[in-house]
Order: C-alpha cells, then structure tokens, then sequence
C-alpha cells in the first residue's frame, strides 16, 4: 500500500481529503505548519464529520498520525512518501518548495515523488513548477467543489456537503487513482476554469452584494431577491459565453451554474460573508472570478452589466474594510484609482463599475 500524505489540516484536509482516504481505507499521515492545530489533533482520538442538507450519517473520523512541518518526523515522512496531497491555499504553495526539494534529494525519474494540488486556484501547481527536478516529482492538479467548514473554537469537528467527488488531471498524473470519489478528468485545464470562472464567480455574486446589503449569514444573502436576481443574470451571460469558449452545450453549461446555485442558498451549511470575502484584493484579480468573466463574456457580446454590479461591490467591501490596495497602501477613492486597480478593463466598462460603485455608497452608507 502507497505511502500517502496530506499536507494542511484544515478544513478540506481533514474534511474531504482525509475522508476520502479513510472511506477507500488507505492510511494517511497529515502535516500542517500550525503547531497548535497539531497540538489539538494529538489531544483528540477522534473527530466527526457531519452533513447539511442530506440525511447522511456523520462519520467518526480517526485522529491521523500527524506532524508539524518543521519535526524530523515530517522529513522522513516526505521522504518516504509516493503520494502527496496539499490544501494550503493557493498562495502558500511556495512555502513548501525547500520541504520538498529536500524530499526528493534521493529520488530518481524511476522513483519520483508524486503531488497533487488540492487548491482553489486557476492553475495551483503552476506555484511549484520549475522549481523542483520534473523527473523527481510528478505535479497533477484537483479541483475541490465540496464545501467544508470548521467548528468554533477548540473542536476539530466539520460540518460538510455531502459531496464526495474530487477530480483530477489524469493526463498530468499519468496514472488512475483507486480512491473513494476520486475521479480521473481527461479534459480537466477546462474544468479548472470553469469552475473558477462559474462556482467563484457565483460566490462573488452572492458574497459582494450580500455584504453591501448587511448580511453575515452566506446562505441567508444567497437566497436575497436581489442576490437571486443578480446570480440570474450573471448565468445567462456566463452559460452563454463559457458554453461556446469551451465548446460545451449551452444546457451543460447552464445544469453546472444551477448545481453552484443549490449549493450557496442551502441553509443547512452555516458558512459567512466574511469567510467568502476575505482576500477580496486577490478575487479582484486579472484571472480571477470577477475579471476573468468580465472579460469572456465581452469577448463574446455578452450582457456584463450584472458583474460589474459584483464588482463595484467587491471594491466597496475593500475600501470599508481597509483590504484594498495600491502600492501597499489601503486605497481610500477607488472611484478615482479604478484605473489602477482594474487596469485590465476599458474604460466604458470601468465607467459603469464606477457609477455603481458611487450609487451603493449613496444606497447603503456604512453603519
């Protein structure tokens, strides 16, 4: 049996990956760079993973051997590893580099180490290429669809969809994968993108206005006229424009923005706008939810005026939360520095996130 490792004891690690594992029976030793989430790992035997919106049974997960990043321990263990799973966040994929180049030192092309991203990203292995011998470690990619939250406080207990289906690039992996709802993706670059391009995107819709709006509770916004209203005309323009982008129907295009749908306005998952609106500076960006959709659907003479109504709430929420920046400096008039901070867009269109931006500041004063 393979030597597998997850490394990131969050939410999706312990969550979905880690359960994944467990229903295929595979053992698994998890890592994490948080000395105190292990901490809390070794004082627990047990935790449990329960489901919103199904009549599924929680599943009583066993405590993984687990090390932080910096124990010997977690050395030989990456050493020894044929499998790697990460769920770090995009953004702090670098920060392994020196662990895993110290992981391969001894590896061959005939005994290479085998990755595979577990990131909510475009394109997450893109952060470690180059970096590392391609003969000494094979890079793949997943996707993660499946909402996972944490408990308050000292519990390791998660509450999660009940979805268990986690595709990968098998062209980039070379190899099937014998795990529970792990699903090998002959055309998966595309399905990365559309996935950022429909499911973030979605979660834009409801995340941005529903904070303008005043709400905390995600699937509370989500279920909002006016955050359905804005999600309706969000989908007919991208389901139009991503359909013929990706050379898919209209109606396969259309069923994925429905399932993204169902799953924020379910109730029975607790997440918050804060947790969807943090990092709204990187969710602003060229290749990002909100931009990159933008710009496909003008591409393809697509309706954009509902995600520039996303957008000019995604600027707001940063300027009131002191989040956006430039030059490292929070921006304080975005009306005047939209230029710079959406330097990508034409100015017709920055003139229209303008003019809403303006209006929701009239419309929806801070309190």
């Amino acid at each position: 049996m393979k030597n597998v490792v997850i490394i990131g004891a969050g939410q999706t690690g312990r969550g979905y990956l880690a359960r994944l594992l467990y229903l295929s029976g595979q053992p698994f030793v998890m890592l994490d760079r948080d000395e105190e989430l292990v901490r809390r790992f070794r004082g627990k035997s047990s935790y449990e993973i329960r489901f919103g919106g199904s009549g599924r049974g929680p599943i009583e997960m066993p405590v993984p051997e687990i090390y932080g990043m910096d124990e010997k321990e977690a050395a030989v263990t990456l050493r020894e590893a044929d499998l790697i799973f990460t769920s770090v966040a995009e953004q702090n994929l670098p920060a392994l580099i020196p662990y895993l180049q110290k992981a391969v030192q001894e590896r061959t092309k005939e005994n290479p180490l085998t990755l595979i991203t577990c990131e909510n990203g475009v394109s997450p292995k893109k952060k470690l290429e180059g970096a590392i011998d391609r003969e000494r470690l094979i890079l793949s990619e997943a996707v993660i669809f499946c909402t996972t939250l944490k408990e308050d406080g000292e519990s390791l207990d998660i509450l999660s969809e009940d979805l268990d289906w986690l595709p990968y690039d098998v062209k980039a992996l070379g190899d099937t994968l014998p795990y529970h709802g792990m699903e090998a993706e002959e055309r998966f670059p595309q399905l990365l993108e559309r996935k950022i391009y429909t499911y973030n995107c979605l979660s834009a819709c409801v995340t941005y206005p529903g904070a303008v709006l005043g709400y905390t509770d995600y699937a509370e916004a989500a279920n909002d006229p006016a955050v359905v209203q804005i999600m309706e005309e969000v989908c007919r323009s991208l389901n139009q424009s991503l359909s013929r982008r990706y050379g898919i129907t209209e109606m396969e295009q259309a069923e994925f923005s429905v399932r993204a749908v169902r799953k924020f306005q379910n109730r029975s998952i607790r997440d918050t706008i804060e947790r969807n609106a943090r990092d709204v500076q990187r969710k602003l960006g060229p290749r990002e939810r909100m931009i990159a959709p933008l710009l496909i659907m003008k591409e393809y003479g697509c309706d954009t005026s509902a995600l520039e109504k996303v957008t000019a709430a995604a600027v707001l929420y940063g300027e009131r939360t002191g989040t956006l920046k430039l030059d490292g400096k929070p921006v304080e008039n975005p009306a005047e520095q939209l230029g710079e901070l959406l330097a990508q867009l034409d100015e017709e269109t920055l003139g229209q996130i303008r003019k809403e931006y303006e209006r929701l500041r009239t419309d929806f004063p801070e309190t």
